[in-house]
């Protein structure tokens, strides 16, 4: 799941609150590279155990066993070295006598000893909630996170040493790591005796989900973190006290931009009509969506019933036609509908407009940000060039230069490779808002709504409401409007 579908699915979750915010989250982990001393069953070699078995019949000394056995007395004396260092025999050194220890004669019952043997092996320690544990998930370098735009916690437990490892908080977690992950057993084999080493120790970051709801009368701000799609209200409450305590794990969007409301206003192209329609939509799609929803669950029903039979009815075989019938007429309902978009509705918009363009692409930014256009964005408009279609980037000023600005110089780079020629970037004046066209088919004008947060700081959340419309006349009002613009040398 995204975090945009995430935060669709929860945006009512929270009573008298609205979702204000949301985002990708790096908690920190430490990576604790340590040697483990596992207690192992290990199998008695042959001669090691002639040995145990000659020393529990009285013949305890090296010579006589070597002649019994016939075999060089170094070979013996190096099984001898390894039974005494497994504690399973006894060495008396002046009369060269040998003796068995209970361990030994335990061992020589079953023909397998328990001996120490030192593994390297991958300790966590969450650097959020200190607990211990073992995993093999991957997690993120601090480049990764800001490659991915997923913003890094600070830890607030601080880098652990070895004395602060509590063996039974270890001992527990490979003991839970051992039962959850069968394959694992092998290298874990045995019990933890101690944690002998920490090689090296750096800090990782795994990425959560986070939900900032503001709750309307108030304005206080909750926190619901998610992993994967598990809420986990112990970081969610971490990070709610990191919050009130003025600890920044949240990032206000500065308003860059004048209200929508300006002479150069994209908006004032659109009809009324239109944006009354999309207003409207948005109880309509509700019930589109959960219609939707129904009709699958009585298709799947019905072929699961139908399995349990040699063959379907013909009944069955119309009535699931009829129903994926009703299902394509309403999505083209909603595909054709005048709507609103909200936030967590824009990016899968605008990934799916690249995977499935077949002609033209254009995108409009007042200003182009790093989490806008980050590497995976960059990825499908590579894609989208390699096939042959072109891409229009027409982007407004921004305080930050051209040179200086990340997401406008890995542009630049795309266009310098082969396929480049068909990306075109143009510096535009007077741009207030987000547009998208695609083929001509639809577009999209995302207008900049403000909810009121700490005024005193000229602080708040950005709420992004986009306009959807199949309107051809838009479309050419839209693109002709751009094409007139100021160009900035």
């Amino acid at each position: 799941m995204t975090i945009e579908e995430l935060a669709k699915q929860k945006v009512n979750s929270m009573p008298n609150s609205i979702l204000v915010k949301y985002y990708e989250a790096g908690i920190p982990q430490w990576h604790m590279e340590a040697i483990l001393t596992m207690l192992k069953q290990k199998k008695l070699s042959v001669l090691q155990e002639f040995i145990l078995k000659f020393v529990s019949y009285g013949i305890d000394d090296v010579l006589n066993i070597c002649e019994f056995l016939g075999i060089n007395i170094s070979a013996v004396n190096n099984a001898v070295a390894i039974l005494q260092k497994n504690n399973l025999i006894m060495v008396d050194i002046f009369r060269s006598k040998l003796k068995l220890t209970d361990k030994g004669e335990e061992a020589l019952k079953e023909a397998i000893t328990i001996v120490p043997e030192d593994i390297e092996y991958v300790l966590y320690r969450d650097g959020l909630r200190g607990n211990i544990y073992l995993d093999t998930k991957k997690l993120y370098s601090s480049k990764q996170l800001h490659d991915f735009n997923i913003k890094p916690i600070n830890a607030i437990i601080e880098k652990p040493s070895i004395d602060e490892l509590e063996f039974e908080k270890v001992n527990y977690a490979i003991k839970i790591f051992k039962k959850n992950h069968a394959y694992e057993r092998d290298k874990l084999e045995g019990n933890l005796l101690e944690v002998s080493h920490i090689v090296k120790t750096y800090v990782e970051y795994k990425k959560v989900f986070v939900l900032v709801f503001m709750n309307k009368k108030s304005k206080d701000i909750e926190f619901q973190v998610y992993d994967g799609t598990i809420r986990n209200d112990e970081y969610s409450i971490i990070l709610q006290k990191q919050y009130n305590n003025n600890n920044r794990v949240l990032d206000f969007d500065k308003k860059q931009i004048i209200d929508e409301h300006t002479k150069y206003s994209l908006m004032s192209i659109v009809p009324q009509k239109i944006i009354d329609n999309a207003k409207s939509f948005v109880y309509k799609e509700s019930t589109i969506e959960r219609e939707l929803s129904n009709l699958t669950t009585q298709i799947e029903v019905i072929k699961a019933n139908a399995e349990n039979d040699e063959e379907q009815s013909e009944s069955e075989m119309e009535k699931i036609h009829f129903l994926e019938k009703r299902i394509d007429e309403m999505k083209n309902e909603y595909r054709g509908a005048d709507r609103i978009l909200f936030t967590y509705d824009q990016k899968p918009l605008l990934i799916n407009s690249l995977k499935n363009a077949q002609n033209i692409i254009v995108i409009a930014l007042p200003y182009i940000k790093l989490n806008e256009l980050n590497n995976e964005i960059l990825g499908y408009i590579e894609k989208v060039l390699q096939r042959g279609i072109n891409i229009f980037i027409g982007y407004g000023i921004d305080t930050t230069k051209d040179k200086s600005n990340l997401s406008v110089q890995k542009l630049l780079k795309i266009q310098r490779k082969r396929y480049g020629e068909n990306l075109h970037l143009i510096r535009l004046k007077h741009l207030y808002e987000k547009i998208l066209i695609k083929d001509n088919e639809y577009i999209v004008i995302t207008t900049f709504n403000w909810v009121p947060f700490k005024e005193e700081l000229k602080k708040g959340f950005r709420q992004e409401i986009g306009y959807y419309t199949e309107s051809k006349d838009v479309i050419k009002k839209i693109k002709e409007n751009l094409s007139n613009k100021d160009w900035v040398l």
